[in-house]
């Protein structure tokens, strides 16, 4: 009876009712992720964070991991379409760390490795900018745009997390972190849990800075990590009192 009941719904000729109610669900999603795309970027978010912990360290992991980013940073474009130039900014830049990354892994050569970290974090500082502008923008608060902010201050932590991967590749010697080993590739599940200990000014974590310039670099993560939640605050106070004062 509910099966009839889907199919009188969406009569399609030649479908069967499974198609039907496979289709009608697809339909839904696709609608769902259009019109709350920060809260679908939030969950990509979560879940790329959530898996790096249960990899182990291993090559095959690796691998998976490099994959894995790949896949969020494909949902991060879809995070900023509202804007052309932006997702075809964005695409391009995602084109081009899947070459890098294919190349390093046919040719075993560190520098296409290197190139497309350099590549990812301009990726990431260019999501967080067009993001926050967007959720800046929105004249009403709506649970897409609170996830929307969320979805901010986690790509801070990844986007610092790049940048501490950039400084340890063209100044080495400039963070001491306990899960990376001496003469290793340098991948991003080893400085996230840093990076996030300095975001949130907990420092809960076996690492330090070891020179000035990284110093100052942790220093602006630790300033903007809280200047972030201060505005964020702020903002969702005079946004909810203005718009409690119109519905008035």
């Amino acid at each position: 009876m509910v099966c009839r009941y889907i199919y009188i719904m969406s009569p399609l000729p030649g479908e069967t009712c499974l198609e039907g109610t496979i289709t009608n669900k697809t339909a839904a999603f696709l609608s769902w992720r259009k019109n709350n795309k920060c809260t679908f970027h939030f969950i990509a978010l979560l879940a790329f964070l959530s898996v790096l912990p249960l990899l182990e360290d291993s090559e095959v992991a690796r691998i998976f991991t490099d994959v894995t980013l790949v896949i969020l940073l494909f949902f991060a474009v879809q995070a900023i379409s509202h804007d052309l130039f932006l997702m075809l900014t964005g695409l391009v830049l995602v084109g081009v760390t899947i070459v890098l990354y294919a190349l390093f892994y046919l040719t075993n050569s560190v520098y296409y490795f290197n190139f497309a970290i350099v590549v990812t974090l301009a990726f990431f500082i260019m999501v967080s900018v067009a993001i926050f502008v967007a959720v800046i923008r929105e004249r009403e608060i709506r649970r897409d745009t609170i996830f929307g902010a969320l979805s901010v201050y986690f790509l801070l932590g990844l986007t610092w997390a790049m940048a501490i991967m950039v400084m340890g590749i063209f100044s080495p010697g400039s963070f001491n972190i306990s899960t990376h080993k001496p003469d290793q590739l340098v991948y991003i599940s080893d400085y996230i849990g840093y990076s996030f200990s300095i975001l949130t000014t907990t420092g809960n974590y076996d690492g330090a800075a070891l020179t000035s310039t990284a110093r100052t670099v942790m220093m602006f993560e630790m300033i903007i990590g809280t200047l972030y939640i201060a505005v964020l605050v702020s903002w969702l106070v005079g946004k909810f009192l203005n718009n409690r004062q119109d519905r008035e």
